[in-house]
């Protein structure tokens, strides 16, 4: 009963203090397409392949009829060009098809499937196949699609799913994955294949090349709005004890060598949700189609950062140990951070030196000489002794409190602070050895509450120690900053974190956008993100 009520009222609450997580409502329709059915009727008169078409609208026909009738369709199409009316009946005749197929686990004689490949997806693997025109979305500016040969599907890989197998996210969540589908005939009869349409531009289809249709939007909403993917999620604020176990990277796609990871780092009251506005427009650039494949972070956003940054060193690891243990992969070795608000604040620990030059800004005794049990000292140790990774080259900070917010200093945020639950990764007795360590101007910034909410607080010492940390001489880093459209930087604030807070002296760019504390899903600031990474290929290119 407690939890209920600390999730109802927190989720009244919290809006009007953070708000930075994009809202995306997903929903499914199953009515069939009435553009679809308007033009079937429109040429059934004057055409045969619309007309056979039609028939099959007929459900009392044995579905071997109805296949022979798509058949003929699909045949008498084939060679449409993009645009036209045929091509149009061809997309019908290839969505009726499908239908039928799913209901047989695409197992017909009739037909032969293409089996999964570096560019295409094996149908039977898919836990759902889903039209991409049933998926409603609100909360985008704009859907990213394409007109080009064949249909648009998301191919939707349910957790633990078979087809997902050698993929580091796989046994932690489910995988979307934008699809086309597209009906060819050859000696040997037609042939089925659904495209992997992160992978693959175009084709050649008879004797000429084309652009397969492709709706990117529709995959990356849906995946995103599994779960509690709200724009602000309570449970793994303040029941960041209970989620745990969640703490992940999660892939959009399958890992592909040839691409360049960008790892998204959401911040407080988030899920990886948040950066769907972000990534539905990158995805719109070919270029960064091509070159970049996007994972994102979740964890509980009540942890304090040194923990979450700890657990991600150990998902980066984990992920390079399952795709290229040997370490061969240049590609693994230009990874750009991207992260929002707190989320920074971890990306920038990813990239910074501990070890003595952290702990010694709090105590004097080195944790190797701390009386404790060797489970806490080896927990210990992972949070405060770090080097920067080598495999990151660029970050990009968002909106980002590097110095705090006043706003973590306000009585709400105190209340809020309080009811945050912790997991007990550390026994008692070890955490009061820890904190008796600690020199005592400084105790009290770790006995609890010492979650992020506390750790936010403008000009921290906890904070400042990590702006102290010297950062890898190696990473480009760079600020998205907003003003809220004052136009008064340096004297701005984006609503949540000052300018002051947010501006790093160093960075070899800084952009000011007309955003609140929401620049990740601005439209400014999305497009610095994408000038960036644009940069970062040429970089790349040309070391």
């Amino acid at each position: 009963m407690k939890k209920l009520l600390i999730t109802v009222f927190a989720t009244a609450i919290a809006p009007f203090f953070l708000t930075s997580c994009a809202l995306v409502n997903v929903k499914l329709t199953r009515t069939p397409s009435v553009a679809a059915q308007r033009t079937v009727e429109s040429l059934a008169t004057t055409s045969e392949p619309a007309a056979f078409l039609q028939k099959t609208e007929d459900k009392s026909l044995p579905q071997s009829e109805r296949i022979e009738l798509l058949l003929e369709a699909l045949r008498e199409t084939s060679k449409a060009r993009v645009g036209t009316e045929f091509q149009k009946l061809n997309q019908i005749a290839t969505a009726r098809l499908v239908e039928i197929l799913a209901t047989q686990n695409f197992q017909n004689s009739a037909i032969s499937i293409t089996p999964a490949s570096i560019n295409t997806v094996d149908p039977q693997q898919v836990s759902k196949l889903i039209a991409a025109h049933s998926i409603q979305i609100e909360g985008l500016r704009e859907r990213v699609t394409l007109e080009g040969a064949g249909v648009s599907y998301v191919a939707w890989f349910a957790k633990g799913s078979p087809g997902l197998t050698g993929q580091p996210s796989g046994a932690q969540a489910g995988m979307s994955i934008p699809a086309t589908a597209l009906v060819r005939f050859d000696k040997n009869g037609p042939q089925l294949t659904f495209y992997r349409r992160l992978q693959i531009e175009s084709i050649f289809l008879n004797g000429r090349k084309e652009t397969l249709a492709a709706d990117f939007s529709a995959p990356i909403a849906y995946l995103l709005s599994q779960g509690k993917n709200s724009s602000i999620d309570i449970q793994s604020l303040f029941f960041s004890d209970t989620n745990f176990k969640n703490i992940g990277l999660l892939q959009i796609d399958q890992y592909d060598p040839k691409k360049i990871p960008v790892v998204f780092v959401h911040g407080l009251l988030c899920r990886p949700a948040a950066w769907t506005p972000a990534v539905n427009q990158l995805l719109a650039d070919p270029e960064i189609r091509s070159r970049y494949q996007f994972w994102f972070y979740l964890y509980p956003t009540g942890l304090p950062v040194w923990w979450s940054a700890a657990k991600l060193r150990t998902e980066l690891d984990r992920f390079r140990a399952m795709v290229d243990p040997s370490h061969k992969n240049p590609n693994l070795d230009q990874i750009v951070l991207v992260g929002h608000s707190m989320g920074s604040l971890i990306s920038s620990l990813i990239v910074r030196k501990g070890g003595e030059d952290l702990w010694k800004q709090f105590t004097d005794t080195p944790p190797e000489k701390l009386k404790i049990s060797r489970a806490a000292k080896q927990n210990l140790l992972k949070i405060v002794n770090f080097e920067p990774r080598e495999d990151i080259s660029r970050v990009i900070f968002i909106s980002t409190p590097h110095q705090g917010s006043q706003l973590a200093m306000s009585p709400l945020a105190a209340f809020f602070s309080n009811l945050v639950r912790l997991p007990n990764l550390i026994a008692s007795r070890d955490r009061l050895v820890m904190v008796n360590s600690i020199r005592n101007n400084l105790r009290d910034l770790f006995v609890a509450p010492a979650n992020s909410i506390r750790f936010l607080r403008a000009k921290s010492p906890l904070l400042l120690a990590i702006l102290k940390l010297p950062m890898s001489e190696r990473v480009t880093y760079h600020s998205v900053i907003g003003d809220q459209g004052k136009g008064n930087t340096p004297n701005s604030s984006d609503g949540v974190v000052p300018y002051w807070s947010s501006h790093l002296p160093n960075a070899k760019s800084e952009k000011i956008v007309p955003s609140g504390h929401g620049a990740n899903e601005d439209p400014d600031g999305i497009e610095e993100i994408r000038r960036i990474l644009r940069l970062h290929l040429l970089k790349t290119e040309n070391p």
